[in-house]
């Protein structure tokens, strides 16, 4: 079987599941992490991991001991790094794009962003998680022939669909992803200020834990919301189903930061729709291309909190609305966000790169 380098700076941030997910499902090949930081064992134990080394002597003597044939850098920043090591192998690079590693705005003192074009000239293939991201790509000049669109998918067996109860009183809007400034948490504290006016018997659970765990305490404070809001951090899959089932509707209200970063399709979202959950979220990044307004839960403009308390609201007051958006969002993961289905295309593209490389 033939090897190749998986390579993740750090194996693996908890945030990742999806690059977890793809790793433990490929089977036509056999893939080598290669990583300089080893995290969260336990979140995603994985028997092949070794030591990215420093320096590109270094790289290019441990991927030829290991005889690998391809390359597959995760994220923008390690195909930068890896550029003069596929140079010299000439073996053949995938490197997959996700969403901060491709900011909207150029810098021409980032060196990051000045060696991005001549990735795009050397680089085999491109992998990107949504269409908005694959447009993003080419206006930074990657050729559109060399670009993959691959919904990242969720492990749909870890996700029951649950029918919830119709009721009007003690909803639970959940939201889940890092604590990060694009993940837009500050937006949805102020609306769903307004939505315990209306609803004092809602309450909001927010799960994650990131740098600005400490401005949402506050500003839980400062908007008299400790009673109503309940900050969870890091949750293990089980416990993560499981609020996902007691929960009624799941708010991602996502932002574009001021340096540009953006969304793809957050799998936090698949995840509650597997669930059976509607989503209420922002016209963001890939968000449209996974929740279509109206139909699996209701998007608004960024940064709007006077309209994201009044979608939140108008599903408080319609369960059955809530009922019939979740279950055409169980039906959308699973016709186009299955992990199963989804690593068969990557391993397509793995065979179609190592085609000269037998």
């Amino acid at each position: 079987m033939k090897k190749i380098a998986f390579v993740r700076t750090r194996y693996l941030p908890p945030s990742e599941t999806f690059i977890y997910e793809e790793l433990k499902n490929i089977n036509t090949v056999k893939p080598i992490v290669f990583s300089r930081k080893k995290m969260n064992l336990d979140r995603f134990p994985y028997s092949d991991i070794r030591k990215l080394s420093h320096g590109t002597n270094n790289i290019i003597k441990r991927f030829r001991q290991e005889k690998i044939k391809l390359i597959h850098a995760r994220f923008g920043n390690a195909g930068v790094r890896l550029m003069e090591v596929k140079r010299r192998t000439r073996l053949p690079m995938l490197t997959s794009f996700h969403g901060f590693d491709l900011p909207v705005k150029r810098s021409r003192k980032n060196l990051y962003h000045r060696k991005l074009p001549r990735l795009f000239r050397i680089g085999d293939r491109f992998t990107v998680p949504s269409f908005h991201m694959r447009q993003k790509l080419i206006n930074w000049g990657c050729p559109p022939n060399k670009i993959n669109v691959m919904y990242s998918g969720i492990d749909l067996k870890k996700f029951t669909y649950l029918k919830r109860d119709l009721k009007t009183e003690n909803v639970v809007i959940i939201a889940v992803g890092r604590l990060h400034k694009k993940k837009g948490f500050r937006y949805l504290l102020k609306a769903f200020k307004q939505v315990v006016v209306q609803y004092p018997t809602s309450r909001l659970i927010i799960v994650g834990e990131g740098a600005e765990r400490g401005k949402l305490t506050e500003l839980i404070s400062a908007l008299n919301l400790k009673k109503y809001v309940k900050l969870e951090g890091i949750v293990t899959h089980s416990q993560m189903s499981a609020m996902l089932s007691q929960a009624d509707i799941f708010c991602l209200p996502s932002v574009t930061t001021k340096e540009g970063n953006q969304e793809g399709i957050p799998n936090a979202i698949k995840e509650a729709m597997a669930t059976g959950l509607p989503v209420v979220s922002t016209l963001h990044g890939g968000i449209p291309e996974l929740v279509a307004d109206e139909s699996e839960g209701l998007l608004v403009p960024e940064k709007s909190v006077k309209l994201l308390a009044e979608k939140i609201m108008y599903l408080i007051e319609n369960p059955s609305v809530r009922r019939e958006m979740g279950q055409k969002g169980r039906a959308k993961v699973e016709n186009s966000f299955d992990s199963s289905k989804q690593v068969r295309m990557l391993e397509d593209i793995y065979k179609e790169l190592m085609g000269d490389n037998k």
